[in-house]
This record gives C-alpha cells, structure tokens and sequence, in this order.
C-alpha cells in the first residue's frame, strides 16, 4: 500500500470514530469509555500526521513540493494554526497567547496552506512539550532583516526582499539540549528527551518546514535552553507593492 493509499482507511477511520462518539451519545463522554475515546484519537492523530509527513517527504523526492505564493495576511495564517491546536492545548492545560496586531503586518508573499502547516507544526510541537500549566506565544513583527547576523542561512546570500514578516513561536517546555541542536533540522531526526516522553513523531515536521520556508525565500532558526524551553523564528518576505505583477507570482 502506498502513503497516497493510506489516506482512504484514515479518513474512513476518521469519519467512524465520529459517528460512533454520537451513537453512544452521553456514554461516550463519561468514565472508562472517555479515557478509551481519548486515547483513539491520540492514536488517530499521530497515524494522520505520520501518513501526511511521508507524504510530503514523497512529493520532496519526486520534486512534486511546491509553493504556491500569492499576497497572504501571516496574521490569519497564524489565527487558523492556533484554532487547530486550541483543543490539545486545553486537553493538556497549556496558555495559547498571540502578540500582534493584524493592522500592522503587511502582506507576505506566501502560500497559505504551506504556512499555516508551518505555523501548526510549531505549535504542536510547542504545546506537546510544554509542562502542564506552561506558555506558548506566537508573536508577528516587522524586520529589514532575513535572520540575525549570528545565525548562519542558505538564503542570506540570496536574499533580494528588503523588508519581511517575523514570526516567532516561544514555549516554557523542556527545551532542546545543547548537543542536539545542529540536527533539529534533519530527516527523522528526534531528541533523546522528546523521544522520553512517548509523544509520537517521524522527526519529518521540522525538516518540512525549514524545505516550505525556503521554498518561500525566508530563514528559520530557533534558539533553546533546556529545561526552560523554545524559540522558533521564521521570517517571509513582504509582498513589494510596486514590483507589479511579476513579485506576486510563484516562481517557476
């Protein structure tokens, strides 16, 4: 069976576990019953990422991974990643905050359904390993700067925006120790500590979203200090208003 197959009895499993959770009605929600519910949909959860990771990764290999970028407020795309993940943060007790102000971010240029997989695969993996009772914050900002001088790029020399979108995705989790961190971004790579904490993962979600933002022309980066948690920064250029048509265009 292929990964392109396997999404048909996932979304088959989907559609019954739903169904079943409104035949049982109230029974489903109460005792023995909720705990067993709650761990199918873990399970659920961590099949589906596991299938749409490897199938990104086939696109990847085939050269089928493209970005379709257009004028895209970041801000929205942030807002809809953090309605996604508004449930587990809750089921787990962890603080969702945004720090911006959609009237001050610009339009970037971007392909929405690529970032909003970026800005998700962040936060999942913020609110995944943050303690209970712990923060995640998304914050949007302005920059003239692609990344900070310090922090070695592939696109710095490439660069041609003059102005871009930061976002940045900070938690209170357990952070990354200092030995780990030159492979964060590496296929199938997982820490020793997330590896502890039994959370499922293919270590394919970081690699895909350093590929998606630059694809998108930007740099991400992240900064981490274990036991007292993460930053993860990417930035996008601005759409340039006076290029015209051709700055709005994916390139070819």
């Amino acid at each position: 069976m292929t990964v392109q197959e396997m999404q048909v009895p996932i979304t088959t499993l989907s559609w019954n576990i739903e169904r079943l959770t409104r035949v049982l009605g109230d029974l489903a929600k109460a005792g023995e019953a909720a705990k067993l519910f709650r761990r199918i949909r873990d399970a659920h959860g961590r099949l589906v990422t596991l299938v749409e990771d490897m199938l990104s990764l086939a696109k990847l290999q085939e050269g089928a991974f493209v970005v379709a970028r257009r004028p895209t407020q970041l801000s929205e795309v942030v807002r809809k990643a953090l309605r996604s993940i508004e449930g587990e943060a809750l089921r787990r007790n962890v603080h969702l905050q945004r720090s911006a102000d959609p009237r001050k971010i610009p339009l970037t240029l971007g392909d929405p359904e690529r970032l909003t997989q970026v800005v998700g695969n962040l936060l999942s993996n913020a609110v995944k390993y943050t303690p209970r009772g712990g923060t995640v914050r998304v914050s949007l900002r302005q920059t003239q700067e692609i990344a900070p001088p310090t922090v070695v790029t592939r696109r710095r020399q490439e660069a041609t925006a003059s102005r871009y979108v930061l976002c940045s995705v900070e938690d209170t989790g357990i952070g990354i120790p200092k030995d780990e961190q030159q492979n964060v971004f590496q296929q199938f790579f997982r820490g020793r500590k997330a590896v502890a904490t039994n959370e499922g993962g293919t270590g394919l979600g970081l690699f895909l979203v350093r590929t998606i933002i630059e694809q998108h022309e930007g740099a991400i980066w992240f900064t981490s200090r274990e036991g007292y948690g993460t930053t993860f920064f990417f930035t996008v250029p601005i759409v340039n208003p006076y290029a015209g048509e051709a700055s709005t265009n994916p390139r070819r």
